[in-house]
């Protein structure tokens, strides 16, 4: 056998019982030998210059194309089976020097006689050994040109893809290296990640297309950072949100709106029609979340003191989505509301403050006539103006005292919030766990509305926000001067005194003489003062018969006739009754001041829900 034997009419297997010199020459025409330092001084060169995943792709493809040449050599020779192509592969592998030894432990083939797996061991492979002489373990295999060349070579002697993954290394630590070789069609999702490695990639199509990706990202940058301009411009304007709304649509194209906390929409560009339940997709993070009919919606919260205080949002139509550029402008946008927020959060708290510390020295009477004027006047409220008040009572557990605080707060800027939007001029408080909203009545009117309809709009949209309590209000008069204020505070006390439990907003002006006792202070005198007049009649009375009919005699002036008439009964059975109850209570009937105390408390009773008449 000398160089320029003809490899075609050679057995294959005759060619390894060579020396392997001749066996060399008899393959190759001429050959170059590479000192297996240099290849790992590339190896080590490649990694630091374009990484590794880089390198190992490389050096995969290296070893296929070796394995493809001697594929080709192989099937130029005579074999006998598809096994001698097989086992001829590791004898060419040994003969290169890449391994010392190669054991084909296992050829599985699938029901139809398909080739569906070959198990290979290697022994001393030199990428493992080189790779150890650093002193540390590998994490993953090392063996790339090696499983290059095995699926090189066993690919163009089957004459189809065979792919080779090592699964075991002894740069890892093992005592030898195992590879599963395989058809490609039999990977399943592993040949996604390995199959990469196979694949030519031009270094200069790649670096076109990052070129082409930092260009596109620079003029993202430039026209973001031409939108923040503006917006920043417009805040040191002291423009408001609207003028922030027009930026952004003139500026993308898009419908823009922003909502407050309580997901109500504060402002909106033109062309906004929103078929979404925006309390539903609240997001922590910039999110994109698909509508019906091909809508969609770029939400961004508005953070404000840790807490968000709303929502910026871009409406998107007909099936299209957000591209970098409306992710950077929506962010710069959530930036310039929360401080147009910031700063109109400080103006209108301390505004709210100036106006809370006023009803209260109103109510504590701690302002001069003179003086109380002139800050009325200051806080945009007419002295001379007509005023009524409400007082808003809720159950509260006195154990966490300063949670029900921080609730009562937030609901006074909810209040706050509802006032606002009707244009109604209004100072909204809290003394001793209530909140307290005094009204101006000339803004009111503007409403053209009938106070019941206005405070069970109140309680409705208070109940959006915080359903978990039931609100009872009670509701004053109307005064003339802002110096009468005091009196509301204390008819609205009265009249949560009076409260029934199944009736939630309370006029002082239909409690009727009775106001006069609520206004007590204490309560517990009420409660003595109606027992002492009633207490004895209720405890015998458990129909409510007798009560009745005393409620009634008095109701009809003391007149038996008319009585008797009203509650269509005999005159001797209303006077039987009449006679027990005077029994009873110990009073004579006839006796106008006697029958006066009890007909009052009998009202206090009724009132407050505790007997039906």
């Amino acid at each position: 056998m000398h160089m320029g034997t003809d490899l075609s009419r050679t057995n294959l297997n005759d060619v390894f019982e060579l020396p392997k010199e001749e066996a060399l020459h008899a393959f190759y025409e001429r050959m170059v030998t590479i000192p297996i330092t240099a290849i790992s001084s590339l190896k080590q060169e490649l990694r630091s210059t374009i990484g590794d995943d880089r390198s190992k792709g490389i050096f995969v493809r290296y070893g296929w194309h070796n394995g493809v040449s001697d594929g080709e050599k192989a099937l130029s020779c005579e074999w006998k089976s598809e096994l001698d192509l097989i086992n001829a592969g590791p004898k060419l592998h040994q003969l290169h020097g890449y391994l010392d030894r190669v054991e084909i432990n296992d050829i599985h083939y699938d029901d139809e006689g398909d080739l569906d797996a070959i198990d290979v061991s290697w022994f001393n492979s030199f990428e493992a050994d080189e790779f150890l002489k650093g002193g540390i373990p590998s994490d993953q295999p090392v063996c790339h040109t090696m499983c290059g060349y095995a699926s090189g070579y066993l690919s163009t002697v089957l004459k189809r893809p065979i792919l080779v993954k090592e699964t075991k290394c002894s740069a890892m630590g093992e005592d030898k290296c195992e590879v599963i070789c395989m058809p490609m069609e039999k990977w399943g999702q592993e040949l996604e990640n390995e199959y990469r490695y196979y694949q030519s990639n031009s270094m200069i199509q790649e670096l076109d297309e990052i070129t082409a990706k930092f260009k596109k990202e620079r003029d993202n940058l430039n026209k973001a950072y031409h939108v923040h301009r503006k917006l920043i411009e417009e805040l040191l304007a002291k423009q408001g949100l609207k003028k922030i709304v027009d930026l952004l649509y003139e500026t993308t194209g898009l419908p823009v709106f922003i909502e407050n906390e309580y997901n109500q929409i504060m402002v909106q560009s033109d062309h906004v029609t929103i078929d979404f339940d925006l309390e539903k997709i609240n997001t922590e993070t910039t999110k994109f979340i698909s509508g019906p009919d091909g809508t969609g919606i770029l939400r961004t919260p508005i953070w404000l003191e840790q807490e968000i205080k709303g929502y910026c949002s871009f409406l998107y139509l007909d099936g299209h989505t957000p591209n970098d550029l409306e992710h950077m402008v929506i962010d710069q946008a959530s930036l310039t509301a929360s401080i147009i927020l910031l700063n109109e959060n400080i103006k209108v708290n301390t505004e709210q403050n100036i106006r809370r510390g006023f009803l209260s020295d109103i109510l504590g009477r701690r302002l001069e006539k003179e003086e109380l004027y002139k800050i009325a006047y200051y806080l945009n409220f007419n002295p001379d103006d007509s005023y009524w008040m409400l007082t808003m009572e809720r159950d509260i557990n006195n154990s966490e005292l300063n949670y029900e605080i921080e609730v009562n707060e937030d609901l006074i800027r909810y209040i706050n919030l509802f006032f606002k939007e009707r244009h109604v001029n209004a100072i909204v408080s809290q003394k001793a766990g209530k909140i307290i909203i005094l009204v101006e009545y000339s803004s009111f009117k503007e409403v053209c509305m009938k106070q019941l309809k206005f405070i069970k709009q109140l309680l409705k949209h208070c109940s959006r926000r915080f359903g978990n309590y039931k609100f009872f209000v009670g509701v004053s008069s109307v005064v003339e001067k802002i110096d009468q204020l005091p009196i509301l505070y204390d008819e609205t006390l009265a009249t949560l005194k009076a409260k029934n439990p199944n009736k939630q907003v309370q006029f002082f002006e239909d409690l009727g003489i009775e106001s006069v006792l609520f206004q007590l202070p204490d309560e517990t005198l009420i409660n003595r003062f109606v027992h002492k007049q009633v207490g004895q009649l209720l405890e015998c009375d458990k129909n409510s018969e007798l009560t009745e009919t005393l409620y009634a005699y008095i109701e009809n002036g003391l007149n038996i006739n008319h009585t008797a008439k009203a509650l269509t009964m005999s005159i001797s059975g209303l006077r039987y009754r009449l006679d027990k109850i005077s029994d009873i209570l110990n009073i004579d009937l006839n006796d106008t001041q006697s029958v006066f105390s009890v007909y009052m408390a009998l009202n206090i009773l009724k009132t407050k829900g505790k007997i039906k008449i």
